[in-house]
């Protein structure tokens, strides 16, 4: 009887993935060659990035916790890309904050303990929870770092409340996805101002992150100066091309 039923509750959710099929069909057809930017391009930064912090560290050097949530960052992007192609955009948003935190809380912890092992940057990480250090509390001070003279509040922190109402519920935000496309509230379906959107804050979020990592692994600024892609960076991040070319302060 209660395979019966697990079967039964199987072919309904079958029926509404299906649907997704239609979905994905309709962003690749809509975006071209866009449709796939993020796991193209954001994953093959990642990519080489990785294999930049390997020539240049040991295997001491990357074992701590700001090296153990980069290497998270490959699934989170093509996760990215999953929720793109199947027009789920508020879950974009909410994952971007995520990793924004994420790698601003990692780089706190590591450069201000750096002489603990990994196991107890973990541990650090739980106490400057508790002390309610996370949130843009965290990351203000982790960009303040990075970024030194440039204005924190009025050129990063727009985009971060953006973000927080896709976490917490925002009738704001719902209003403007309302008036973009209605019926995304309640289904999924494309929508092209909708879908670019959120490529275009994708990137944005990663520019940031890209460039906490390069503050973080400085030696490998002498890969990425030759990198062949370099001009690709220039269009899409170009607070990270600015911290290799060492016009970030610090």
């Amino acid at each position: 009887m209660a395979s019966d039923r697990t079967e039964e509750i199987r072919d309904a959710l079958d029926r509404l993935y299906a649907h997704l099929d239609d979905v994905q069909q309709d962003t690749r057809q809509k975006l071209v060659s866009d449709a796939l930017h993020i796991v193209d391009f954001h994953a093959n930064n990642w990519i080489d990035i990785l294999s930049w912090i390997r020539s240049k560290y040991t295997r001491e050097e990357q074992m701590n916790i700001f090296m153990l949530h980069f290497l998270r960052l490959f699934k989170e992007i093509y996760w990215l890309e999953l929720f793109l192609l199947n027009a789920n955009y508020p879950m974009i948003h909410s994952n971007l904050r995520y990793i924004w935190e994420m790698i601003c809380q990692a780089y706190y912890v590591d450069t201000h303990h750096a002489g603990l092992t990994l196991d107890e940057q973990v541990e650090e990480a739980k106490e400057i929870e508790e002390k309610k250090l996370y949130g843009w509390n965290i990351v203000q001070h982790v960009l303040c770092e990075v970024f030194g003279e440039r204005d924190v509040e009025s050129d990063f922190h727009p985009m971060w409340i953006r973000l927080c109402r896709h976490v917490h519920p925002s009738p704001t935000e719902m209003d403007v996805t309302a008036v973009a496309d209605f019926s995304i509230l309640v289904t999924d379906s494309f929508n092209e101002e909708l879908a670019r959107e959120a490529m275009k804050i994708t990137d944005e979020v990663f520019d940031i992150v890209y460039a906490i990592v390069f503050r973080r692994f400085q030696r490998i600024k002498e890969h990425a100066i030759r990198y062949e892609f370099l001009g690709e960076w220039e269009r899409f991040l170009p607070n990270t091309v600015t911290a290799i070319r060492g016009s970030v302060d610090g």
